[in-house]
């Protein structure tokens, strides 16, 4: 057996990786909570109202049309506090002003952000938005950016 057996643990929020701000997304701030082999990473996300992600794609093909590549993988976001839509589809111009098919998330709701899609998530609502997040790893060969 190669793989190294890790024994389990609690992280606390002092443990926490804090990035931001959030330099491609004005008025928010991330943490990295962890990596986990075989599954990916995991973290919070805080958004001020109005705030607006890169665009990004989760497609097995990079056309570069996105701001951010990822490959064919799943993304998650579980709502804790505000109000977040997420447009989602293929063409990054309605991505970004707020015309593409969209879901509202609100506190208390798990989006699954399927493969195979462009996304960008905005706060549309009044008050700053917390959620937990998680990215599945990239599938092997695939070059993110």
């Amino acid at each position: 057996m190669s793989d190294k057996i890790i024994e389990p643990k609690i992280l606390s929020i002092k443990n926490f990786k804090v990035n931001g701000p959030d330099d491609l997304v004005p008025g928010s701030r991330y943490t990295e909570i962890m990596d986990a082999k075989g599954f990916g990473a995991f973290g919070l996300y805080f958004m001020e109202p109005g705030s607006q992600t890169t665009t990004f794609s989760l497609e097995s093909e990079d056309d570069n049309t996105a701001d951010e590549y990822y490959g064919p993988c799943f993304e998650f976001y579980y709502l804790l506090a505000g109000e977040v839509t997420m447009y989602w589809g293929k063409d990054v111009a309605k991505l970004k002003d707020g015309t593409a098919s969209s879901l509202l998330l609100k506190a208390g709701d798990f989006g699954c952000w399927e493969k195979e899609w462009k996304y960008s998530a905005k706060n549309t609502g009044d008050i700053p938005a917390m959620f937990f997040w998680g990215l599945a790893e990239e599938p092997d060969g695939v070059i993110t950016r």
